[in-house]
């Protein structure tokens, strides 16, 4: 079997994590040096042109997964949102204090199958959220006659990543310092069977949510939050 430079790379990076072990084993959770996070109080309830839809749900949790969720994230927040022409946006936001290999989030290629989503088509994207440009990825997902398009980012510590490589590599430079970093994935979706009209709005709905959330809380939601 012939191994891609990328695997090649994440297979050195894993054996240098390996051989290094104790030495290197991180003991100080990220999270502590920061200040507390709290999803429900971060996100508003109405930004722009949306207002959350009460007696809606945007529930993206499988009962019989609920205890393994539970274990792996700290918080979770789900939400629907509404605009007033009636579109509707699902917000799912997962943080998990602990991004060590065994508790690390989930993504959306992971969590729709396991509930019985094909995933149809995977891009990566690029979003403008603050005037930077945030690394994320488009999903198109079916199940039956349900067809719901997806936009995700992940920020481990204060670094988005894009792949598992990213992050085995943002995971190293923390343990290097001793450090075991915290992690959110934020997931906006709506049920569309125009795929790129979905795309759109999740990304007009993404850059307003993060507009509308406090200043000194945005960087927890896109990383490092570089100032010109």
């Amino acid at each position: 079997m012939k191994l891609s430079f990328k695997d090649i790379v994440l297979m050195a990076l894993m054996l240098l994590s390996a051989s290094l072990g104790a030495a290197l084993r991180p003991t100080i959770y990220l999270a502590d040096e920061r200040a507390p996070i709290d999803l429900k109080a971060m996100v508003p309830t109405a930004f722009g042109n949306w207002q959350e839809q009460l007696n809606m749900s945007a529930q993206i949790i499988d009962p019989q997964q609920k205890e393994t969720l539970e274990r792996i994230y700290s918080q979770t927040l789900t939400r629907t949102f509404v605009n007033d022409q009636g579109y509707r946006i699902m917000l799912s936001i997962a943080y998990g204090k602990n991004q060590s290999k065994s508790l690390e989030l989930h993504s959306p290629e992971v969590c729709y199958p396991a509930q019985g989503f094909a995933v149809a088509d995977k891009q990566k994207t690029t979003l403008n959220l603050l005037g930077q440009p945030i690394a994320a990825t488009n999903l198109q997902t079916n199940l039956g006659q349900r067809h719901e398009p997806l936009t995700y980012w992940n920020v481990i510590g204060t670094n988005v990543t894009t792949s598992l490589m990213d992050k085995r590599l943002v995971d190293l430079r923390y343990s290097l310092t001793g450090r075991i970093p915290d992690g959110i994935l934020v997931r906006v979706s709506s049920i569309d069977t125009a795929t790129d009209n979905a795309y759109a709005i999740q990304r007009q709905f993404a850059a307003e949510m993060i507009q509308a959330i406090a200043p000194e809380n945005r960087d927890r939601f896109i990383g490092e939050i570089k100032t010109k």
